[in-house]
């Protein structure tokens, strides 16, 4: 919520935006944007749901912005920046937030190809649209910081998971090469890699898929809550991360550092 203290907070005077604001990361992220002073666009295709969050927001003193948007879809996204550009008039903070595996996943040669178009659509293509609409905002701030959500399946093999591998590996090149391209314009861009985060779906995941509690067994200090996570994009948000652009921070419980 927002606080007196907030209102002078870390990311004072911030414009953001979320992408997949509605529920876990995503909603965690808002409460901690805001509460830090920032002024957040809350983006996500459950319209109803983000209008919710937002109203209950502004009841805490923030400035906020419900837009329906579906990342999958260049339109809705080209709508909501417009009327994020029509509200604030710029944008300093971008996280792409949006995406996720799904149960469907499977190897490469089992997988159908639905399944892996979704998780291009929606974690590689999502975050490749939205970087293209933000980034015409944020030149007219003079800059400003993307925040893409990768994952450590881009950097370690996951048994069964091949399409979210495969779209997060590009979430995570197309990072480092947006930091490149950008970073004259005072534009950054970095990524979160999680691995699993504690959340009512990686809940019912542990319970319904044998691949996942393996996987979760490996995080030697426990999965972090969606708290943890929106702690880091605060740091990467503010200024405190000025000179940090085309990095991987790991949020794994150490599960990148074992064997």
């Amino acid at each position: 919520m927002m606080t007196e203290a907030g209102k002078a907070g870390r990311l004072a005077g911030k414009i953001a935006l979320i992408t997949g604001a509605a529920a876990g990361i995503g909603r965690a992220s808002a409460v901690r944007f805001a509460a830090e002073g920032a002024a957040v666009a809350l983006a996500d295709i459950d319209g109803p749901r983000v209008q919710q969050l937002a109203d209950s927001l502004r009841e805490s003193g923030a400035s906020c912005l419900a837009l329906p948007m579906d990342v999958t879809d260049e339109a809705s996204v080209a709508a909501a920046f417009e009327r994020l550009h029509a509200e604030y008039g710029r944008l300093d903070v971008l996280m792409n937030n949006a995406g996720g595996s799904s149960m469907n996943d499977r190897n490469v040669v089992d997988i159908e190809i639905e399944e892996f178009w979704r998780a291009i659509r929606v974690d590689l293509f999502g975050t490749f649209v939205c970087c293209r609409h933000a980034i015409p905002l944020m030149r007219l701030a003079g800059g400003g910081s993307i925040i893409n959500m990768g994952s450590i399946s881009a950097h370690r093999g996951l048994v069964g998971r091949d399409a979210y591998t495969a779209a997060k590996g590009g979430v995570t090149a197309l990072s480092r090469s947006l930091a490149v391209e950008f970073a004259a314009e005072g534009i950054r861009s970095n990524i979160i890699a999680p691995g699993a985060v504690s959340s009512e779906r990686m809940e019912r995941f542990i319970r319904e898929d044998e691949r996942v509690r393996n996987a979760v067994s490996r995080h030697l200090l426990g999965l972090p809550a969606p708290e943890e996570v929106a702690a880091t994009a605060v740091f990467l948000a503010s200024d405190e991360s000025a000179h940090m652009t085309g990095a991987v921070l790991a949020l794994d419980g150490g599960r990148s550092a074992a064997a």
